[in-house]
């Protein structure tokens, strides 16, 4: 009796496994990239400007729609007007007076503890880069005098 002749592989196995091993290295990528990709961006420490924004804060529509613009980065700045809370492990919210063509507000911004080291303080003018955080507050995300 004749036996069926058995495959030991081919192309699809192959192609399995280059797909496999691809998928392996892209996540092993992306994995060292959200564990040390802060670090090697800022050079290990907290940095006055580790964050670059490109457009300016638009004053009425972040009145209007704080929310709208959650997870977006921009510039800002204006006059320290004062320290709203501070605390040892979360940093500090200050109160900014912004003022542009269009529009002036105070506007509430939490400065992160990794900015202890920068001189906020009232009547001081800061440039910053923040970002809208999902409730609508501004984070500091690199100080600027």
């Amino acid at each position: 009796m004749a036996r069926k002749r058995v495959s030991k592989g081919g192309k699809g196995l192959w192609i399995g496994i280059a797909a496999a091993v691809g998928c392996f290295v892209l996540l092993a990528l992306l994995l060292v990239k959200l564990v040390f990709g802060d670090l090697l961006q800022s050079g290990g420490g907290a940095s006055a400007s580790s964050a670059v924004a490109t457009s300016e804060l638009d004053l009425e529509v972040y009145k209007e729609n704080a929310r709208g613009l959650t997870g977006n980065l921009y510039q800002l700045s204006g006059e320290v007007q004062e320290t709203l809370r501070w605390t040892a492990d979360r940093g500090r919210l200050i109160s900014l007076d912004c003022r542009s063509d269009d529009a002036d507000a105070l506007v509430p911004v939490h400065v992160p503890q990794q900015f202890r080291d920068v001189n906020i303080e009232r009547g001081a003018t800061l440039t910053m880069s923040v970002r809208v955080s999902r409730d609508g507050t501004l984070v500091a995300e690199g100080v600027g005098g």
